[in-house]
């Protein structure tokens, strides 16, 4: 009989030239839809910018505080607070793939900001574009 153990890992966490995740999503099949390589980074980034920090209980510092940043000022400090803070997190956290270029929209008739996190890894490129405006707040605070 296989070893479950190696079994587990070649075909849940992944081998060691993919990477291999499952969103919380079912597919027609019924299952959770597994996700792979830069998408398992995309997702991995989304989850630690979208987790606002202090709230993850095994680890209070996981997350970012971009949603402290909603209502400041529309100004260029602002831009490159925002710029920082998704470096820093996405270095702290998951540093498995790099950042090519953060653009950052600043919401002009409201409160908010949009970001767009080029990726690169391993020759592949991708995006995760991001929306924080009061209603993420407001999910975030309860307010």
């Amino acid at each position: 009989m296989v070893n479950l153990l190696d079994r587990f890992r070649k075909e849940v966490t992944g081998s060691e030239d993919r990477l291999q995740d499952f969103l919380p999503k079912i597919t027609s099949a019924g299952d959770f839809q597994k996700i792979y390589d830069l998408n398992v980074i995309i997702s991995s980034w989304n989850n630690i910018l979208l987790t606002p920090r202090g709230t993850h209980l095994h680890d209070p510092d996981y997350g970012s505080d971009l949603h402290k940043m909603i209502f400041e000022p529309v100004d260029d400090q602002t831009i490159d607070n925002i710029k920082r803070e998704i470096e820093e997190r996405i270095e702290k956290y998951d540093d498995r793939a790099s950042i090519d270029d953060i653009l950052v929209r600043l919401i002009s008739g409201g409160k908010g900001f949009e970001v767009d996190i080029y990726v690169d890894y391993e020759g592949n490129t991708g995006t995760l574009s991001l929306k924080f405006d009061d209603s993420t707040y407001s999910s975030v605070t309860g307010e």
